[in-house]
């Protein structure tokens, strides 16, 4: 059976891998495995028997390892940690570690070159500095870099919700909606919302093509996606681009601000959006006929290039709504 690692050792914080276990177990056996086999207290008493030791543990059939934050100390001289780690980075796993959790990666030597988000104080990136060199630390809640997934421990959720989409134990279509699940946020929260106007050389704009299975409705919006608290939606719009299409953007002028009550799929939203003017840096880039949109590394829908009146011709609508009144006083 197809399986997922979690290293478990003293003073770490399982509840930091908790929600990431639990969404992973709907396709994989969930692996423990301590430092020497024996049973794992958890900080919350509870008691987890391994499956193994890190030496004698197997990565056959294994997709990804995770790697809790917690007391780093414990661990520190931990020799199977680090073949263990290797291997499963020669072997392209998905390697997963929340809060100070890239310390073993970092002791490892599997993040060299790479860029981390991370739970360390400056203190402890300090006294640590040894085992960060050639490392990049980024503010970012969540960071993906190749096969390396970083977090914050705040985002817990994130972390294990992004993991599992790319390891397909859900759908990455629905990885926003589960993420305001387990935020307690599922169908009432107001999301502030940044969204880009990318025109091309024909006076078409880049949007994202939708479609609603209940009312049967085609549908275009732009590119874009939620604030973050502390946020500035202008970095939002380049934060979601990236994500998306994988292209850098500059952000022009704030063109307006709309608010949005709808119905999608028999699910109420509530949305406040800033819509700006922006454009990539890549010209090639408005030679492209359509791009695919990633949602945690899935193509998940189509951004196309259309004018008012060919979406019109189609009997599709654009939204949000207000946005056509915008789009032509441009």
């Amino acid at each position: 059976m197809k399986n997922v690692v979690a290293l478990l050792y003293p003073g770490c914080i399982f509840f930091e891998i908790a929600l990431a276990t639990e969404l992973l177990a709907k396709k994989y056996q969930v692996i423990f495995a301590t430092p020497d086999g024996s049973d794992h207290q958890a900080s919350n008493g509870m008691v987890i028997k391994p499956h193994s030791s890190f030496k004698n543990l197997s990565l056959e059939n294994c997709h990804a390892v995770l790697v809790p934050g917690g007391d780093f100390d414990s661990i520190k001289d931990c020799g199977d940690s680090d073949r263990l780690l290797q291997a499963a980075n020669d072997k392209k796993l998905w390697i997963a570690a929340i809060c100070a959790g890239p310390f073993l990666l970092g002791k490892a030597g599997v993040i060299k070159n790479r860029t981390i988000a991370h739970g360390l104080g400056n203190e402890q990136k300090d006294h640590l500095s040894s085992y960060f060199k050639d490392v990049t630390f980024v503010e970012e809640k969540f960071f993906v870099d190749h096969n390396i997934i970083t977090a914050r421990p705040e985002a817990h959720i994130e972390f294990a919700v992004e993991l599992a989409a790319r390891l397909e134990a859900i759908d990455p279509i629905r990885a926003t909606g589960i993420k305001e699940y387990y935020r307690g946020q599922y169908g009432q929260k107001i999301r502030p919302l940044a969204l880009g106007l990318f025109e091309n050389a024909k006076g078409q704009f880049l949007y994202h093509q939708g479609y609603d299975r209940i009312k049967k409705e085609s549908y275009y919006r732009p590119l874009g996606g939620g604030i973050e608290f502390a946020e500035q939606g202008s970095y939002t719009l380049k934060r979601e681009i990236q994500e998306e299409l994988s292209l850098e953007v500059v952000v022009g002028e704030l063109l307006g601000s709309f608010e949005n009550i709808f119905t999608f799929e028999e699910r109420h939203g509530h949305e406040v959006i800033m819509v700006f003017k922006a454009k990539f840096v890549d010209e090639t880039a408005y030679s492209k006929p359509d791009f695919n949109i990633y949602e945690s590394g899935h193509s998940i829908a189509k951004a196309v290039w259309r004018s008012l009146d060919e979406i019109k011709a189609e009997g599709a609508n654009v939204y949000p709504m207000g946005l056509v009144d915008l789009i032509k006083k441009l």
